[in-house]
C-alpha cells in the first residue's frame, strides 16, 4: 500500500474515537445544541474537508464532484441505489413532521443536508473509491462500516427517536453507505450520490435539533 492508502485505512477508527470524545466534551462545555453543532463543524471541516484534500488532492476531489454522467445513462440498479434513500426520510420523517416544522427549521434542514451530503461524500466515498478502486472491500465495505459506526458519536449526545435506537440507525447508515459507495464506484463520480445524500438529509428535518438555539 502507498502511504496515502495506509492513512486512509486508519482514518475510520481514529475518527470514531476522536469524534466520540469531541461530541462529549464540546456538549458538556457549551451545552446542547451549541456544543453538538460545534462538534459537527470539527467533523465537517477537519475530517471531511482537510483529510480528503490531503489524501487525494483538491483537484481530484473537485473532479469527483464535477464529473456528472447523465442520469438517463445510469442503469436501473444504479438509479435504485440513488432513489431508495430518498423514499425513507420522505415517508418516515418529512411527511409526518413537516406540518410542525416552521420555515426556519426547513431552511436549516436544507442547509444541513447540503453541508452533510457534500462533506461526507468527499470523505467516505470520494477518498476510498479513489484510493482503492480495484478493491471492493476497501473501496465499498470498509468505509461503509466506518460510516455506519461514526454515527454512534452524535447519537451519544442526541439519541435516535426511531425504533431500535442507535443499533437500527447504524444498520440503516450501513445500507446507505453501501448504496452510495456502489453508486460512486459504478459512475466513477460522487456527483449523484452527493445529490441523493443532500436530499436525504434535508428531508430528515435535522433542523429540529436546533429549535432551542433558534428561540434564544
Amino acid at each position: 500500500m502507498s502511504m496515502h492508502q495506509r492513512l486512509a485505512v486508519i482514518v475510520p477508527p481514529v475518527l470514531i474515537v476522536s469524534m466520540y470524545a469531541t461530541f462529549q466534551w464540546l456538549t458538556r462545555a457549551f451545552g446542547f445544541p451549541l456544543g453538538y453543532l460545534a462538534a459537527f463543524i470539527v467533523y465537517w471541516i477537519g475530517w471531511c474537508g482537510v483529510v480528503p484534500a490531503v489524501l487525494i488532492g483538491r483537484r481530484h476531489l473537485i473532479e469527483l464532484f464535477t464529473r456528472r454522467p447523465a442520469f438517463r445513462t445510469l442503469d436501473l440498479p444504479t438509479r435504485l441505489l440513488l432513489l431508495w434513500p430518498i423514499v425513507f426520510p420522505l415517508v418516515f420523517a418529512f411527511i409526518p413532521r413537516v406540518q410542525s416544522a416552521g420555515a426556519p427549521v426547513i431552511l436549516i434542514s436544507i442547509a444541513l443536508g447540503v453541508v452533510i451530503g457534500i462533506t461526507e461524500e468527499a470523505l467516505w466515498r470520494g477518498v476510498y473509491v479513489t484510493l482503492f478502486d480495484g478493491n471492493a472491500r476497501l473501496a465499498v465495505i470498509y468505509p461503509s462500516i466506518g460510516f455506519a459506526v461514526w454515527h454512534v458519536c452524535p447519537l451519544s449526545v442526541l439519541p435516535s427517536r426511531y425504533p431500535g435506537g442507535t443499533v437500527s440507525f447504524a444498520v440503516y447508515s450501513l445500507a446507505l453507505g453501501l448504496s452510495y459507495a456502489n453508486c460512486a464506484r459504478r459512475t466513477r463520480s460522487i456527483f449523484w450520490c452527493t445529490a441523493s445524500h443532500c436530499v436525504h438529509d434535508a428531508l430528515g428535518l435535522g433542523g429540529f435539533a436546533y429549535v432551542g438555539l433558534l428561540q434564544r
